[in-house]
């Protein structure tokens, strides 16, 4: 059973724009085309000072954990794969933080929740595989850890009308049932670069097929596919698809 990365990341905030709302200061900011779309910081025409701190956990290829957007963000951090979480040599990993927590009004882009903490699971191996146990064992730690949001930006083929390529696991649905019961809020990616046998495919990846879990999907714009290798993926290219 495989699971692979998917380009639908963070679920962003969609709210109704007011007749007032601030605009980030950061200097890629501009470049960050969701944040727009999604209407990310209308809610308020300055930006607020006592936003709660809430736990994230993201679940994916690590973080490079030297970047000044992420200075104070990182609580925790764990390999589950081996070699080091704050390395990153995919580029995912960080690219998924980095919408979320990049902190507001410093250097690079900005999150759309600057405030959260950020929990790193690294899961994927060098040859860019995730393992089931990996995955499972990393859930668990996060809701330990007290995550209330785990975003699981990867997926594997769920197929109903073929046992052969479907990859339900029962150790994935029970880490997410086991995280469920503590209180978390798993996000996951519903299938935009998995290997389902056709294009479009009718049915959602797993995780985010399970019971407990809000499924995210994206749109892609043409011509902004991002390539997440040998490249900062935080500060070189922030027009890629979906939030």
């Amino acid at each position: 059973m495989r699971r692979t990365l998917l380009l639908s990341v963070a679920a962003a905030l969609a709210v109704a724009a007011p007749a007032a709302a601030f605009t980030p200061t950061n200097p890629l900011a501009p470049r960050q085309w969701y944040l727009q779309d999604d209407h990310a910081f209308d809610a308020w025409d300055t930006p607020p000072t006592n936003l709660a701190p809430v736990k994230v956990a993201v679940v994916d290829s690590g973080i490079d954990c030297m970047l000044p957007d992420f200075a104070g963000r990182i609580v925790a951090e764990k390999t589950f794969v081996g070699g080091s979480p704050c390395v990153d040599t995919e580029g995912h990993g960080t690219f998924v933080a980095g919408e979320i927590a990049a902190d507001l009004g410093t250097q690079g882009i900005v999150g759309i929740a600057w405030s959260a903490q950020l929990l790193i699971a690294k899961v994927v191996t060098p040859d860019g595989s995730i393992p089931l146990a990996a995955e499972a064992a990393a859930i668990r730690w996060a809701a330990d850890n007290g995550a209330r949001v785990i975003n699981l930006s990867l997926g594997g083929v769920r197929d109903p009308e073929n046992p052969e390529h479907d990859t339900y696991s029962a150790l994935e649905a029970s880490a997410v049932a086991y995280a469920y019961s503590k209180g978390a809020v798993l996000v996951a990616a519903v299938g935009n670069g998995d290997e389902a046998p056709s294009t479009p495919w009718p049915y959602a990846s797993y995780p985010a097929a399970l019971p407990h879990v809000i499924g995210v999907s994206a749109l892609t714009r043409p011509g902004n596919v991002p390539d997440f290798s040998n490249r900062d993926p935080v500060f070189n290219d922030i027009s890629a698809p979906g939030v």
